[in-house]
């Protein structure tokens, strides 16, 4: 190579309790692998058994052997000459620096050999071996929730002293408080006298809260003898990293007393750590303790002092504000936690009082009515009627809002949040919301109705809080940009013409108790689980990927879906296995491309469905990942087509697999954007060519063409685009975020510049872009669901219209949970008032498509299995959610 690097042979360092550190043999291999992909072992541990290959293992075991790679590895002997830990390293360049960096990639130990001071001492090890590298850097890294590892390191690699002090508090308890759901008792007192500091460490902008027990005198000698230096710096002194994932924040407690509190991220739902500070402190101290909090977490995240910015309005998106937090589904409990719910979830809404929260008030008014949604009779029923109540609009700061509502026996308060599922009914002077709370009986999904006395007055609230919801989305004001009379369209109820159309050629559906095909079972060697489907347009063919298998299906003379076989062990032309992604049908369906970002985000590869196996490797680009990719038009796989047009996270560009090389076409056709947030992630492609690109940040862009500027750009209403298509003609739109549809027309309306042409192919005057239909489910539909699966989020699964060459994109099909569900195009569009089925399975439903040329037959990858259902046997929601 032409390189040696420095000699890894070094002395032996003797551990206590006869434990020995030295550098790793040849003939360790064995128990070297039993701790590293054994069971119980370190890639076990970070789920990852799946990912490292036996030629991965035996790769890097013979690196640490080369005295030509900078890779390293040592092991922890004990007495009997057992290797019981080991710590891989290896060290680098470093572009800020003269000298090379260390990098701790690896250290475990077993588990029997915990809690004895061994892990601390291969870090010790591997500072040693910093110092006689001459590295300059030390640094790892490791998961935010192993909190042991979090600590270990945070001691000795971070390394602190009492000089780093830059904040403190002398005197208070230290207390762990658990949500009333904990076994574990409601509060625990960690230290009866402690004190609390901020500390620098050695790492540029990376803080430190340390709270150290103090010791009355001779109390200390109790614990002198503690076996192992691990277990007694748990009790002598915690230490977390000031990370915003802890959410510290100074607060008052109802009797008056301050503290310091943060979350218990290892902890129950609910659980949080209070540094209750002694009274003698003064405010001034505290204050000063606090600020110091929020410099850190700003140095934290732009990596810059806050000296050199000194500026408190930096500061304030820092300042968290527990009152105005919106608990996720996902952190409300685990599913297998809940017990069943009780049958009478209208005693379950009956909110307790609580706090009025604090805050400017942007909306009040007590000339209205409060209806509960009563899931037993369908209806909502009259809950609150004025003037028992009052409704307010909150500023909470920080781009926070809260819709709060008090009456004499009924406080809801409720961030304003996509969460919400806020609907406006203006044929019923309504707004329908969804609140969500967690007591002791598990999770309360209940959806709320605010009756209006009339259209005035209604209007007046939709216009505040589209503003706040806005704000709080985009994280900037209401009216600084163009976007606004798009986004309020977005959550309005506004028939678009040129529906009846649509509507006449939807099959009249029915009531009819038709079940569809029954599953169809795949059975696989390993517990694997469903992870994707494509339909074919050439062949009837369907395909499910599990594992680094594809399975595929197809439709017998009788109308039955059927399994024909596996394609087994995918892998690449060097025989590694891995899962198949982004699957897309090629060339009349004789071929599928597909990808796996982790395994390699450049590439995609060819395989023949005739032969079961990967034929091509292409390399698309030296330094640009390929986000996702489609055919050139939207029925290009019907064809001999070779290319595809594909994007990055920042450009498009067509992949043209017949180039030497790389297989980006580098020419006029490829467009990258000078700017590089642009989170681009999907497309879709109508039957010219016409390309619809979805991003991250929720915006939309039309393309006429490639290499071209979008035509149209249709701003962001706060959510990632997590799928799109497109109708054949490019008329409509169909854009999928996580907890709604947007359905779009494209055709630039009379009176502008442009009329009856499409956005892909000329602009809409500046102030009438499309207006955007929003679909969801009902908020009492909605949070139907969400009890039934135990409070679990909620997420659309990517939405698709029916197509086919001779037929009109009328249909919808989307999942979530356990639902398949597909609107209507023709009802949608006329503002009918049930305009989506619905049908329920034991299982989560994957992905689903329909059948190629049919707006009918809906194909599904449920988690096990793969089914096949006519859209008239889905059911009205009103007979499935009762």
């Amino acid at each position: 190579m032409g390189t040696t690097f420095p000699s890894r042979v070094c002395p032996d360092q003797a551990c206590r309790a006869g434990v020995t550190i030295r550098p790793i043999e040849e003939k360790d291999k064995p128990e070297w692998l039993h701790l590293w992909t054994g069971k119980g072992g370190y890639i076990e541990f970070y789920n990852s058994l799946d990912k490292i290959t036996p030629e991965i293992s035996d790769t890097t075991f013979a690196r640490f052997l080369d005295a030509n790679e900078p890779v390293y590895s040592v092991v922890a002997v004990d007495d009997s000459g057992k290797i019981i830990g080991f710590a891989n390293y290896l060290t680098h360049r470093n572009t800020w620096t003269v000298e090379d960096a260390l990098y701790l990639n690896d250290l475990f130990v077993s588990s029997e050999s915990r809690l004895h001071g061994v892990g601390r001492k291969l870090i010790e090890y591997i500072y040693g071996e910093a110092d006689r590298l001459k590295c300059k850097k030390c640094y790892w890294s490791t998961q935010f929730e192993n909190h042991r590892a979090q600590l270990l390191y945070t001691k000795k690699f971070i390394g602190t002293t009492t000089t780093d002090e830059v904040a403190s508090i002398p005197s208070g308890k230290l207390y762990l408080t658990r949500s009333k759901q904990s076994p574990k008792g409601a509060i625990e007192c960690l230290y009866n006298d402690a004190f609390a500091s901020i500390k620098k460490t050695t790492s540029p902008y990376y803080y430190q809260l340390c709270i150290t027990k103090v010791y009355q005198e001779g109390e200390a000698d109790f614990n002198r003898f503690d076996d192992s230096e691990e277990e007694r710096q748990s009790k002598d002194e915690w230490i977390f990293p000031i990370a915003d994932e802890l959410k510290i924040h100074v607060c008052e407690k109802e009797d008056g007393s301050r503290a310091i509190a943060w979350k218990d991220v290892n902890g129950d739902l609910g659980d949080k750590f209070e540094f209750v500070i002694d009274e003698e402190v003064r405010g001034s101290e505290v204050e000063a303790f606090g600020m110091t909090i929020y410099k850190c977490l700003f140095e934290n995240k732009y990596q810059t002092s806050y000296a050199k910015v000194n500026d408190p309005n930096q500061l304030k998106e820092f300042i968290y504000n527990p009152k105005g937090e919106l608990l996720t589904f996902d952190e409300l409990k685990d599913l297998n936690d809940l017990e069943e719910y009780e049958t009478d979830e209208y005693e379950d809404c009956e909110t307790l009082p609580i706090d009025a929260p604090k805050g400017e008030t942007k909306y009040a008014s007590t000339d209205v009515d409060l209806h509960l949604y009563d899931t037993r009779t369908g209806t909502f029923i009259l809950h609150l009627a004025k003037p028992d109540f009052e409704l307010k609009l909150i500023d909470l700061g920080n781009w926070e809002y809260t819709l709060y509502i008090h009456g004499e026996t009924t406080r809801i308060n409720t961030t304003l949040s996509k969460n919400m599922n806020p609907t406006f009914n203006y044929q019923h002077l309504s707004f329908i919301f969804n609140d969500y709370t967690v007591d002791e009986g598990g999770i309360n999904a209940c959806s709320w109705l605010v009756k209006f006395p009339d259209y005035n007055d209604m209007s007046k609230f939709q216009t505040v809080f589209l503003g706040l919801m806005y704000e709080t989305l985009n994280r900037r004001k209401w009216g600084e940009t163009e976007e606004h009379d798009y986004f309020v369209d977005a959550f309005s109820r506004v028939s678009i013409g040129d529906a009846k159309d649509l509507e006449s050629e939807e099959e009249e559906e029915s009531e009819e108790e038709n079940e569809g095909d029954g599953p169809v079972k795949w059975e696989t060697e390993k517990n694997e689980k469903n992870s994707s489907l494509t339909v074919g347009y050439a062949k009837d063919r369907s395909y499910v990927v599990r594992g680094d298998k594809i399975g595929v299906f197809s439709e017998d003379d009788a109308g039955q879906l059927n399994f024909q076989t596996a394609i087994i062990n995918v892998a690449d032309l060097k025989g590694k296995h891995f899962s198949p992604e982004k699957m897309l049908l090629h060339q009349q369906d004789q071929y599928m491309i597909i990808s796996n970002p982790q395994f390699d985000d450049k590439a995609l590869y060819k395989m023949d469905l005739t032969r079961g196996k990967i034929v091509e490797e292409w390399e698309v680009s030296k330094d640009v990942p390929v986000k996702s990719y489609a055919p050139t038009s939207k029925f290009a796989q019907l064809t001999d087509e070779q290319t595809l047009t594909g994007i990055s996270s920042n450009g498009l560009f067509t992949i043209d697999p017949r180039l030497s090389g790389t297989k980006l076409v580098n020419d006029k056709t490829y467009k990258a954007y000078k700017t590089t947030n642009n989170q681009f992630q999907t497309l879709a492609t109508t039957d010219k060519g016409y390309i619809a690109l979805g991003s991250g940040k929720g915006d939309i862009r039309l393309f006429d063409r490639l290499g071209a500027n979008a035509k149209t750009a249709l701003p962001s209403l706060g959510d990632p685009i997590i799928g799109i298509d497109v109708s054949k003609d490019g008329r409509w739109l169909l854009a999928t975020c996580k907890t709604y549809l947007l359905l779009i027309d494209n055709k630039i309306s009379d009176g502008q510049k442009n009329a009856g042409k499409l956005g892909f192919t000329n602009y809409f005057d500046k102030d009438k872009k499309p207006t955007p239909r929003r679909l969801a489910l009902k908020p009492e539909h909605e949070a139907y669901m969400v009890r039934e699966n135990g409070g679990k989020q909620l997420s659309f699964t990517p939405a698709y219209f029916n197509t086919g060459r001779d037929s009109k994109e009328t249909t919808i099909v989307t999942s979530l949970g356990k639902y398949v569900v597909t609107w209507s195009m023709g009802k949608v569009l006329l503002d009918k008032e049930n305009p989506y089925l619905v049908k329920r399975y034991t299982q989560n439903v994957i992905a689903d498509n329909f059948k190629f040329g049919s707006n009918n037959e809906v194909i599904m990858a449920l988690q096990d299995d793969v089914s096949m259902v006519s859209r008239r046997s889905l059911a009205n929601p009103k007979n499935v959610f009762k």
